[in-house]
């Protein structure tokens, strides 16, 4: 985790006291405070400061500038305008600054974006000889090798900015990308995050809003020009596109009702409208709606459904599916809250079927998938293959490398079929001489069967272990070397 400052103009402390910005200092628990000033350069370095929280009624770009040169990178500063917390309650200001300390604090991917040249540089850039900008395009927080994904990553890319490498689907051409973050939002797993809107820090926004403020939505805008209630919280992002469905049903399942608006002015207006219209109307197996307005002045008009508040483990996300995982958390728990429809769809989870009658449990399905859905264990004396559908996202690796052609991709899955599925069931062949496993019974038969139609019998072999079957050849070469 970052170290985390508070900087507030002059006019905030004059609306809240000096107290009350003490106050914020110590329950968050921050290394640094103070008020816009020319020695903050200074302080930013003795201080050790990563990331900074910016309350003031203007984002102040010299301010930026002088910070950029104390080593905080203009990605790294939360903006909280003033206009947020004037004339709120503490309580709502409280929440607000300590939802924004909290993501600002997992800030870590900013610091791996390396500056791009500024496409049209105006006389004031000229002047400075500021060439480059640090521009939030995507980065790959962890290796990813799942084939789908990366391929899925990479085409949503809507200028081609993104390149396979050994890797995962990284940024090859920073110049070019737009940094709307469609390739993340839309993305089945989100190894790709947006530097300033990860699945970290969304998470700990969320957890921040629920244990420090009394909110009872979350509004999802692009925009910093607008007026917010006191009952919502508002979280700022680059593009409206790089939205997760995740990030919109963990909000939901965690207490805070979603809602979303995308602003006219975004300059990524059509690829935010494209993924808008994606991201479902409704949370799924119910009829709770995510609230996509039109206009800034409906906010006041947004009614609200309220709901038990509940943390987010952020441990959920450190699995191999991130935030996959995550969306399933809040399938599980919107489950214990309201009542789900199990026969509704869950967009973007898949669901397969193995015929049990053409399956011989070869495992074959198992060493295709990269997402580790089937598995094959033994219990007891018996071989059975299970399918963690929950973790599909319909690759179609092991229908494609099935030799019996037993299995068949359903579409999507439905939250009844969101469990571990065990789809067959075979005795244990074991070696008759030493009893050792050999695996399904049902393979044995299909060699068996195969070597027949081929004109051999060798079933005798088929069913010992290769230290006896290597036993017995040594055993009649000796017999033979003996005879001659």
């Amino acid at each position: 985790m970052l170290n985390v400052g508070l900087v507030v103009s002059k006019r905030t402390t004059e609306i809240k006291g000096d107290e009350f910005i003490r106050s914020v200092f110590m329950e968050e628990n921050l290394q640094y405070v103070a008020e816009i000033g020319e020695y903050i350069g200074e302080d930013i370095k003795s201080n050790d400061i990563r990331s900074i929280v910016l309350i003031s009624e203007n984002y102040l770009e010299r301010l930026v500038e002088s910070l950029e040169e104390a080593g905080i990178i203009p990605l790294a500063i939360e903006w909280i305008p003033l206009r947020w917390i004037e004339g709120k309650k503490m309580e709502y200001v409280k929440g607000l600054i300590s939802s924004y300390v909290s993501k600002a604090r997992e800030m870590d991917l900013v610091y791996r974006v390396q500056p791009v040249r500024i496409s049209s540089v105006s006389r004031r850039s000229l002047l400075k000889f500021k060439l480059y900008e640090y521009r939030p395009y995507p980065i790959l927080a962890t290796e990813s090798i799942a084939e789908k994904e990366v391929n899925r990553t990479l085409e949503l890319c809507p200028v081609k900015a993104l390149a396979k490498t050994p890797e995962g689907p990284q940024v090859s051409e920073p110049e070019k990308c737009v940094a709307c973050g469609y390739c993340s939002g839309a993305s089945y797993l989100g190894f790709l995050e947006v530097p300033n809107l990860s699945t970290e820090q969304v998470i700990e926004f969320i957890n921040s809003a629920i244990l420090k403020g009394e909110f009872n939505a979350i509004l999802f805008t692009c925009s910093y020009d607008i007026e917010v209630p006191e009952n919502i919280i508002p979280l700022r992002v680059p593009c409206i596109a790089s939205i997760h469905d995740s990030f919109i049903m963990a909000s939901y399942a965690a207490g805070l009702q979603p809602i979303l608006y995308l602003d006219e002015k975004c300059e990524n207006k059509e690829i935010g409208r494209k993924r808008l219209e994606e991201i479902p109307d409704y949370f799924p197996g119910t009829n709770l709606p995510i609230i996509k307005v039109q206009d800034k002045l409906e906010l006041n008009k947004v009614n609200f459904r309220n709901l038990p508040k509940t943390g987010i483990d952020r441990e959920v996300v450190l699995s191999r599916s991130r935030r996959r995982a995550l969306y399933l958390w809040a399938i599980r728990e919107m489950s214990k809250k309201v009542k789900l429809d199990l026969d509704a769809t869950v967009p973007g989870i898949f669901n397969v079927k193995v015929d049990s009658s053409k399956c011989v449990l070869c495992g074959v399905c198992v060493r295709s998938c990269q997402m580790m859905v089937p598995n094959i264990s033994n219990i007891q004396n018996s071989i059975q293959l299970i399918y963690d559908i929950p973790y599909c996202i319909g690759s179609e690796r092991c229908i494609k490398n099935c030799p019996e052609k037993a299995i068949t991709l359903e579409g999507y899955a439905k939250i009844s079929d969101l469990k571990k599925v065990t789809y067959n069931i075979s005795s244990l062949a074991k070696c008759k001489y030493c009893g050792k496993p050999l695996g399904s019974s049902k393979v044995k038969a299909r060699v068996d069967e195969l070597l027949e139609s081929f004109g051999f019998n060798l079933s005798e072999y088929t069913n010992v272990c290769n230290e006896c079957k290597q036993k017995i050849l040594s055993r009649k070469w000796l017999e033979k070397v003996r005879s001659t």
